[in-house]
């Protein structure tokens, strides 16, 4: 995730194809603030209750935009799965900040994006509510606002991206998803990417 947002109106639709899951997604821009999404999965290798299939899941990503000002980072929270099963859910906070050709990326992950527990959750210090996190949700279809922000830690996430020309840019990043997780990825031989 970044605090980077599209210029208003402006909407995408991705298709990924990977394993175990595969997923469309459908994200709207209707603000230069405001990024929502729905999302649809199969994944492979959990059933699907009452059917011989592979186990569906739908679900409402949201990103805000918190800060931006010329010549600061800009700071932005986002709420993945903020509706669903809890299969992909986290929440993050996260910075941009740019100079020149480099675009840097930091942010603070809970849920499915935190794998490492680095740090411990700041937020328990205000309430106890915020050191335990549900992971039982497989039911879905309703706001799961309890886990918000909510674990006994959280992990550091952060890229660099390196711009070459309007048509290429080179990338890296440090992903802390969370494997194997509920969806069952398979555990990486480390969580930096190149692109």
């Amino acid at each position: 995730p970044s605090a980077r947002f599209y210029s208003s109106p402006a909407g995408s639709i991705t298709f990924y194809r990977g394993n175990p899951d595969r997923k469309i997604s459908v994200s709207l821009y209707p603000y230069d603030w405001l990024e929502a999404s729905i999302f649809y999965s199969s994944i492979k290798g959990k059933t699907y209750p009452g059917f011989n299939q592979d186990y569906k899941d739908k679900g409402f990503n949201l990103k805000l935009r918190l800060f931006q000002r010329e010549n600061m980072p800009s700071l932005a929270v986002g709420f993945n799965d903020i509706g669903g099963t809890g299969y992909y859910s986290s929440e993050y906070l996260v910075s941009s900040y740019s100079v020149k050709n480099y675009d840097f990326h930091l942010g603070a992950a809970w849920g499915t994006l935190n794998h490492h527990d680095h740090l411990k959750n700041p937020f328990s210090y205000i309430s106890d509510h915020f050191s335990d996190r549900n992971s039982d949700l497989d039911q879905g279809g309703q706001l799961n606002s309890n886990n918000f922000f909510s674990g006994h830690s959280f992990s550091i996430f952060g890229g660099i991206n390196y711009l070459l020309s309007n048509n290429l840019i080179l990338g890296i990043e440090y992903d802390p998803t969370k494997t194997p997780g509920k969806v069952g990825y398979k555990e990486p031989s480390n969580n930096y990417s190149f692109g």
